[in-house]
């Protein structure tokens, strides 16, 4: 039995035997048009035409691997299916029909399918490694391996977006505080995003910029509410706990404070410590007033590296935590690690910007600041080398690391353009 996935390849690509096709009755069909692939709810294709009985239908057609799927998917209550004038199938084994009571012409393809593309496609999901198609690269066009990359990456911000969109509506529709909430969950990166996160949460950006130009007040805010200011370990941490207990009693921060349990130190060195991340993100809202047109509006490489790349205080220049000191002095944050802010905030808020307005220079802003950062670096991208791929780009890495995890190791060889090119190509 094949997937649903295999059944929308060959009616997309026309991969089977048209030769005196019929419908399960008897009649007479012929493919005039097969459609566009429909990506939101609803049948599989629309715009569609074809021919029964020498009458010439237009309208949407709809696939299933047994035509009893139709019923299981209550299809057969669903207006939306009312104009489906063709039901594709692997194998048919009952009449189905629509909501006004008229019955649906169905196809059976399970025969009709070229046996060369179902041997292909068959040795593809047989073959156990995490790139199924790296024998048949040497063969593949320079047009599918960009148009690869490009449809991961696409689907990489497509899926960052959702993400945001959530943010977006716990905010009200606030996109300052979208954009610091994002920020601020990236400056934890892997181990303490959720407590950034969570941090941006309970300390509002409105209370910060209140207190731009003063950076030890914004540091009592960031730090009392994370929770590192409850037992203070020497002057400085005394200071900020006075401070924060007077604006904490100000804007009635105390019910969500948070605790330094919360926060992760273990396997990270120093400079990464969650209080070092805390101190660079105080600078940075300290230096910048408006955090969406610093990512969104006026989004430069060079502009938002300097806006990142800002001096923490003097304190955490020399220190790592409170009371307890750095034997090298620290600095501003370090070419990757600005990179990363630029690939996970600039970049993700410019994609999402540009579909939430349909202004599509916003994403062309996004693409072009990834083909300008230096790509990330694992196993990964060093796969895709070996294979012969450059990367030479964040927006090569990205779609890298997205084909490989969301496509490769999952088999999705059928939404792949290298996939669907060699399932293409006669077997050689």
């Amino acid at each position: 039995m094949k997937n649903e996935d295999f059944i929308h390849y060959t009616w997309q690509f026309q991969q089977f035997d048209k030769t005196n096709l019929k419908t399960t009755e008897g009649q007479n069909l012929a493919v005039i048009k097969a459609g566009y692939r429909n990506p939101n709810s609803g049948p599989d294709f629309e715009n569609c035409r074809i021919s029964i009985a020498d009458i010439d239908w237009a309208g949407k057609v709809e696939m299933h691997i047994k035509s009893s799927d139709w019923n299981r998917h209550n299809h057969q209550r669903d207006a939306a299916y009312e104009n489906v004038i063709l039901h594709v199938v692997w194998e048919h084994d009952l009449e189905v029909y629509r909501l006004d009571g008229t019955l649906i012409p169905t196809l059976e393809i399970k025969d009709l399918v070229y046996k060369e593309t179902l041997e292909k496609y068959e040795n593809l999901l047989r073959n156990p490694v995490e790139i199924p198609c790296e024998q048949h690269i040497p063969e593949v066009s320079d047009l599918a391996k960009l148009g690869m990359f490009e449809k991961a990456l696409a689907h990489r911000l497509e899926q960052k977006s959702q993400g945001l969109k959530e943010i977006l509506l716990e905010t009200n529709n606030d996109f300052e505080e979208l954009t610091y909430r994002v920020l601020a969950r990236n400056m934890g990166f892997k181990l303490n995003s959720e407590a950034f996160l969570r941090l941006a949460e309970v300390l509002p950006f409105k209370i910060i910029q209140k207190h731009k130009g003063n950076l030890t007040q914004i540091e009592a805010l960031l730090f009392g509410q994370a929770g590192f200011l409850d037992t203070p370990k020497d002057e400085y941490a005394k200071l900020l706990a006075t401070e924060y207990a007077f604006l904490s009693q100000k804007y009635g921060l105390n019910s969500t404070k948070m605790e330094r349990m919360q926060w992760r130190f273990l396997r990270t060195r120093p400079n990464n410590f969650p209080t070092i991340r805390i101190a660079q993100f105080a600078a940075i809202l300290n230096s910048n007033y408006g955090l969406f047109s610093l990512f969104i509006e006026n989004a430069e490489k060079k502009v938002l590296e300097t806006a990142l790349k800002v001096k923490p205080s003097d304190y955490w220049t020399k220190h790592y935590d409170f009371g307890k000191t750095l034997e090298t002095p620290s600095k501003c944050m370090g070419e990757s690690s600005v990179n990363n802010i630029l690939i996970n905030t600039c970049v993700q808020l410019l994609a999402f910007y540009a579909d939430e307005v349909d202004q599509h220079t916003f994403f062309e802003k996004a693409i072009k600041i990834l083909e300008t950062i230096k790509p990330e670096t694992n196993f990964i991208t060093k796969k895709w080398q070996n294979l012969g791929f450059k990367i030479s780009s964040a927006f090569d890495s990205q779609a890298s690391i997205e084909q490989y995890n969301h496509f490769c190791t999952h088999k999705r060889c059928l939404q792949c353009p290298i996939g669907i090119e060699i399932l293409k190509k006669p077997i050689q």
